[in-house]
């Protein structure tokens, strides 16, 4: 029993299960050491970190994790003769087999590549409010294939990362001191333009006042032969109040142009039908 004992301890399968144990541990014992940072940052500046430099460091601890497991593996796995004589003739055709492997992981590939760019590019970061397609939310994580979103309605979205680099990606959380909001509306042709316009912005100031340098604007983006469309564009300076805004502005410019005259009211519209 003792011989087998030794035996076992002396086989490769012992010394590559101690390696892959021994880059577990180190991997969580770096991340743990690592997520002493952001506490320490607290302490030293009296504030959290900003949210470019969470995402960015996010990603290089994830990246440190991975670098770690995967040396452990491969210095696991050359314990055996065979892997040993394999890894040969895998650098002799490397080309080839990294050709074979870029054409069927294309798509993991790209969200990977695509989760490192967002990370140190910086298009979106964590607690920014952004919309990608029809989906609008705040990013809650970001990892190497796939971005979480929490969108209003408090449901969890999973957009690939790859989706950043090919799509149009708003990101109302950067660089504006406000969000923009865009409504459109329409009244009848022989309204009076300067009073709808000065109606509609009066509007805006009660529901969503312009931050500094910025003010809200109304303008005529079309004419029909019995209407004319305009568009209302306000700002907000919390972005998650977006959708929520716009909609209250809807409502408060009709109330606004029946009170006026500028809409037929319920009883004026039926006598004309």
């Amino acid at each position: 029993m003792r011989i087998v004992a030794v035996a076992f301890y002396e086989s490769p399968w012992f010394r590559a299960v101690v390696y892959v144990a021994l880059a577990l541990a180190a991997a969580r014992v770096v991340d743990y050491l690592l997520a002493r940072r952001d506490r320490a940052m607290v302490r030293i500046l009296g504030k959290p970190p900003d949210p470019a430099d969470r995402t960015r460091f996010l990603m290089i601890r994830r990246l440190i994790q991975a670098a770690i497991v995967v040396v452990g593996v491969a210095i696991a796995l050359f314990q055996f003769t065979y892997f040993s004589s394999l890894a040969g003739a895998i650098l002799a055709s490397a080309a080839i087999i990294a050709g074979i492997l870029g054409i069927a992981s294309r798509a993991p590939l790209a969200n990977l590549v695509s989760g490192v760019m967002i990370a140190f590019s910086q298009p979106v970061r964590l607690g920014d409010y952004i919309s990608v397609g029809e989906v609008y939310g705040t990013v809650e994580e970001i990892r190497f294939t796939y971005t979480f979103i929490r969108t209003a309605d408090e449901s969890r979205v999973v957009i690939p990362n790859e989706a950043f680099a090919s799509q149009v990606v708003h990101n109302y959380s950067l660089g504006s001191p406000g969000s923009m909001i865009s409504v459109a509306f329409v009244v009848p042709l022989g309204a009076d333009l300067d009073e709808v316009r000065e109606a509609a912005l009066q509007v805006a100031d009660e529901l969503a006042p312009a931050p500094n340098g910025k003010s809200s604007l109304v303008v005529v983006e079309a004419l029909g032969s019995a209407d004319v469309s305009l568009r209302l564009t306000a700002w907000t300076l919390d972005p998650l109040r977006r959708r929520t805004l716009a909609s209250d502005l809807r409502v408060a410019l009709v109330r606004r142009l029946l009170a006026d005259g500028v809409l037929p009211g319920r009883d004026e519209a039926g006598g004309a039908g």
